[in-house]
């Protein structure tokens, strides 16, 4: 049934696109984002430098439209999400739209798992074949997962798992609304992590600004 729902959108996305429509899906109730995102959703995300990966979601009976954007997911799945409201008929969404990218860099504070040891340890032992798969990788190293410490958080955007991470090679999700290279994004917050220097995420035109302040540093 997903293959099939998904199969459609594609399609209808395309086509949109071909005839030179800029494509802005609203997501009704059944799609709102909760504590996890599905594979659907996560072909439903946008991204911009300012704003990061971001989703908007139509209320009807609230009379409201929600932006939730600089969205993040830990070990566990869970997202980690910044959210915005705007009423239908009091708010000009069109120039909502226009403007929201040049707004402040917003950030996201990084939280400790402190049982994400015990967690990937159950997840493990009750056979999960996402962990399974993951751990077989490891073992293929020489490594293992129980073996690994976990003080520090692993919270990252959409598409990055940061244990997926071997000899600085991301594994990176397509998105369909997604037609910029975000591979520079990834690199840029996997050398920030390696060097765990920051105590928030960031949208990607922070480190467009930090590298230029450095520049501007050292001439």
């Amino acid at each position: 049934m997903f293959s099939s729902f998904y199969e459609t959108f594609k399609r209808k996305d395309r086509d949109y696109q071909v005839h030179g429509f800029t494509v802005l899906w609203l997501m009704g109730q059944d799609l709102w984002l909760k504590d996890q995102i599905t594979e659907l959703q996560k072909n439903l995300v946008y991204f911009s430098e300012k704003k990061r990966f971001y989703y908007w979601e139509l209320d009807f009976k609230a009379q409201k439209m929600r932006l939730k954007s600089l969205i993040h997911e830990d070990l566990r799945e869970k997202l980690f999400i910044y959210k915005k409201k705007f009423l239908l008929g009091k708010d000009d969404l069109l120039s909502n739209y226009d403007c929201f990218l040049s707004q402040k860099l917003l950030t996201i504070p990084l939280i400790v798992d402190l049982k994400l040891a015990e967690f990937i340890r159950r997840q493990l032992y009750y056979c999960s074949p996402k962990w399974l798969k993951l751990q077989e990788k490891y073992y293929q190293r020489g490594e293992n997962l129980l073996n690994l410490t976990f003080e520090r958080s692993f919270i990252a955007p959409l598409g990055l798992n940061l244990l997926e991470v071997f000899d600085d090679k991301i594994p990176l999700h397509k998105f369909t609304q997604i037609k910029q290279n975000i591979n520079l994004y990834y690199e840029k917050l996997l050398i920030n992590f390696q060097q765990n220097s920051f105590k928030a995420v960031y949208p990607p035109r922070f480190y467009a600004i930090m590298k230029k302040q450095k520049k501007d540093m050292n001439e």
